[in-house]
C-alpha cells in the first residue's frame, strides 16, 4: 500500500501536502472569503469527513466553507470555518482530520452513529409535542428548532457503551467496517448482527432529553464527550 494519505480519489504522498492543500485555499480567498470553487468545497468536505467530531461539526448539514480569523490565547490565527445550513459558522482544524483515531474512539463513534435514528426520533417527538421547548439542564427556553440538541440523561451515552463493550467481549472484539478509500462521513462496526444487538440495548436503557445546543456544547460535552446534535 502506498504512503501518504488519500482525500477522496486523490492520493498525497504526506500530510504537509493535504495541509498544503488547506493553506493554499486560504490564501486565495483571504479572510472572510467563501469557498465557491467546486473542486475546493469536494476536497473541503471530503477532508471534513475524517474529523473525529464530524457528526457534531456538520450539524444541520454544511453550505459552504470559509476561511475565518480568530484569536486562541492572544494569538491570532487564520483558517477554516463550515457554514452550516441554518447559518451557524463553524471552525474547524483541519490537523485534527489528519489525526488517526484510536480503536476505541472508532468503536465509539461507530456506536454513536448505530444509535443516530433513534436520537433523530426523539428530537421528532419533542418537537412534534406541542410543548414548550425547555432545556432539561437549566430550564430556560428553547428558543428554536435550530437550538434544540438531544442528550443522553443517567446513564451517559459513554456508560451504556462501555457497558455495552464489557459484556461483549471488550473493545477488541468490535471491529471496523473497513474505509472503502473514498472518504466516509461516518465510522460503522463491521458486524450488524453486534449493531443490531447494541440498537436494542439502548433503545432499552437509554433516557434520551432536550437540551440547549450551547450547555451540550459545552458543560456535557466535558462530562461524556459530546452529545448528538440535531440532525
Amino acid at each position: 500500500m502506498p504512503r501518504g494519505i488519500s482525500i477522496g480519489t486523490t492520493h498525497y504522498p504526506t500530510k504537509e501536502a493535504v495541509r498544503d492543500v488547506c493553506r493554499s485555499i486560504v490564501r486565495r480567498y483571504g479572510v472572510g472569503g467563501d469557498v465557491i470553487d467546486p473542486d475546493d468545497d469536494a476536497f473541503l468536505r471530503t477532508l471534513l469527513e475524517r474529523h473525529p467530531e464530524y457528526d457534531l461539526k456538520r450539524g444541520t448539514g454544511i453550505a459552504h466553507f470559509r476561511v475565518i480569523a480568530h484569536t486562541d490565547h492572544g494569538r491570532r490565527s487564520v483558517g477554516l470555518a463550515l457554514v452550516r445550513l441554518d447559518g451557524e459558522v463553524v471552525d474547524f482544524s483541519w490537523n485534527a482530520c489528519l489525526t488517526p483515531l484510536g480503536h476505541r474512539t472508532q468503536v465509539l463513534a461507530a456506536l454513536r452513529h448505530a444509535v443516530t435514528d433513534q436520537v433523530a426520533a426523539a428530537r421528532n417527538a419533542v418537537l412534534a409535542s406541542g410543548q414548550p421547548l425547555v432545556c432539561s439542564i437549566t430550564g430556560a427556553p428553547i428558543p428554536s428548532a435550530a437550538e434544540l440538541h438531544i442528550d443522553h440523561a443517567a446513564p451517559t451515552f459513554l456508560v451504556l457503551a462501555e457497558e455495552f463493550i464489557a459484556g461483549n467481549g471488550g473493545v477488541d472484539a468490535f471491529r471496523i467496517l473497513p474505509d472503502p478509500g473514498a472518504g466516509v462521513s461516518y465510522i460503522e462496526l463491521e458486524d450488524k448482527l453486534l449493531e443490531g444487538r447494541w440498537q436494542v440495548h439502548h433503545q432499552e436503557r437509554a433516557v434520551l432529553r432536550p437540551v440547549l445546543k450551547r450547555v451540550n456544547l459545552s458543560d456535557l460535552r466535558r462530562a461524556d464527550g459530546p452529545g448528538t446534535p440535531a440532525p
